[in-house]
């Protein structure tokens, strides 16, 4: 039975500096989640193709782009983008104002493919 495609585009900050405590009360972003070394939000609703969670993630990184540059001056940042390729062949794209959004941050993107 053929899986359906799904998709996560993760936004990452890692506690360095400041605590994971610290990270959210700076970023005030709703909907993030957190362990003792990790704050994250993955934005988005249900099942999204990966283009649009990706400006979901976007908008995030505009609307927040001050906490987050002062955040990411003290803690490591990434975007983890996991997905289920289509059959056969499937790309991603990172639009230009992502990646400058991202680079402002400093943040790496890790990308991870899964196949059923």
């Amino acid at each position: 039975m053929e899986e359906e495609p799904w998709s996560r585009a993760t936004l990452r900050v890692w506690a360095g500096e400041m605590t994971v405590a610290e990270i959210g009360a700076a970023l005030q972003i709703d909907g993030a989640e957190r362990s003792d070394r990790l704050w994250c939000v993955e934005p988005g609703e249900g099942d999204m193709h990966l283009d649009d969670r990706l400006k979901a993630v976007e908008a995030v990184l505009a609307e927040h782009r001050e906490a987050l540059v002062q955040v990411a001056a003290r803690c490591d940042v990434d975007l983890f983008v996991s997905w289920s390729p289509k059959e056969g062949q499937d790309s991603v794209c990172l639009g230009p104002d992502l990646i400058r959004l991202l680079g402002e941050l400093g943040a790496h993107v890790v990308m991870d493919t899964h196949t059923g």
